[in-house]
């Protein structure tokens, strides 16, 4: 049946029919610490969809993100990747200069094609090693190299003094392996202020007094320049999901009607072991409805807004093809 102007409000008894995202993939995700004297806290790796993100550049860092960055504390972030229905994988231990983890993320439903990392740099105040929302490889067997940069947290001045590592309490926190490498104590303080967003990370400043001087960091061993990290992303398997033969939906295009409302329009997918039965139309990673239809029409916007809308199959068996996605702005007023 074909519903050519349904609307968000006419498809309130629709969204009790929404199938269960299908478990489409495994990956492996190796991060190598290419610093000379940093640490890294336990990281955090995360499959997630366009409507979830741990940090962006420029926008002001969560709560979530400023306990990983100020303390290394990744509870938070999984309470909120877990909220969101991303698949995430966290390591264990510190990492230290020169050595590589492997963090495994398994059985990944295909929505969640992004991936992103974060972990503390120690010493640092608020600096975390960190990727933003980089696609996962599609091919069985691809494989993503990439190279992350130092972030700074922008939630606490860079003093570079010894802390507790609370988020909001001034100072960095130095487990053993990092007052090895020659943090000192005594420090007077580099005179700076917060930020207050997320930002690529200058470096440390340090000096060379290991009982006083302005920081509690060694310029000899802590400084560094970006990138921080190599980061190698390996799609190892189809996870549980073998034989998914949903394919995508093809020629999806949009219609943009006024400074609230629009429409999008596409051509139907197929399935190889099954029929195709139901369509799931997202806007900005939230499922609106899913229908029978080869139009959603979209109302009630902000004018002179940006949207992205993702569009998928799902066959009788409740398997669900790759989503295809296109961006509209509404008019301005």
């Amino acid at each position: 049946m074909h519903f050519p102007r349904l609307t968000v409000a006419a498809t309130a008894t629709l969204l009790a029919v929404t199938a269960t995202p299908i478990l489409a993939a495994d990956y492996e995700v190796t991060v190598t610490n290419l610093t000379r004297g940093q640490h890294f806290t336990p990281l955090i790796a995360a499959a997630h969809d366009s409507g979830t993100r741990m940090f962006h550049a420029g926008d002001q860092a969560s709560a979530e993100l400023q306990a990983i960055a100020e303390g290394g504390d990744i509870a938070p972030m999984i309470d909120l990747l877990s909220s969101r229905g991303a698949a995430y994988s966290a390591g264990e231990g510190l990492l230290a200069p020169g050595m590589s983890t492997t963090l495994l993320l398994t059985d990944v439903a295909n929505s969640n094609a992004l991936l992103s990392l974060s972990g503390m740099l120690l010493p640092t105040n608020d600096g975390f090693v960190g990727l933003d929302s980089v696609h996962l490889p599609e091919q069985p067997g691809g494989t993503v190299t990439l190279f992350a940069r130092g972030y700074d947290a922008g939630t606490e001045a860079n003093d570079e003094l010894l802390g507790g590592g609370a988020p909001g309490v001034p100072g960095f926190p130095a487990p053993p392996p990092v007052v090895a490498t020659g943090t000192g104590t005594g420090g007077t303080g580099i005179s700076t202020v917060a930020e207050g967003f997320v930002h690529v990370h200058p470096g440390v400043l340090g000096d060379l007094d290991e009982t006083g001087g302005v920081s509690d960091i060694s310029a000899a061993t802590h400084r560094w320049q970006n990138p921080v990290a190599r980061v190698v992303i390996s799609r190892t398997g189809d996870g549980n999901d073998v034989g998914n033969g949903v394919t995508a939906v093809d020629n999806l295009s949009g219609t943009v009607y006024s400074s609230s409302a629009l429409e999008l329009f596409w051509d139907p997918a197929q399935a190889a072991d099954s029929v195709v039965s139901a369509y799931r139309v997202t806007r900005d990673g939230v499922t609106l409805v899913t229908l029978d239809g080869l139009s959603f029409f979209d109302q009630s916007l902000a004018a002179g807004t940006h949207y992205t809308y993702a569009v998928s199959a799902i066959d009788a068996n409740g398997s669900e093809g790759e989503s295809r996605e296109i961006q509209l702005t509404t008019n301005a007023r």
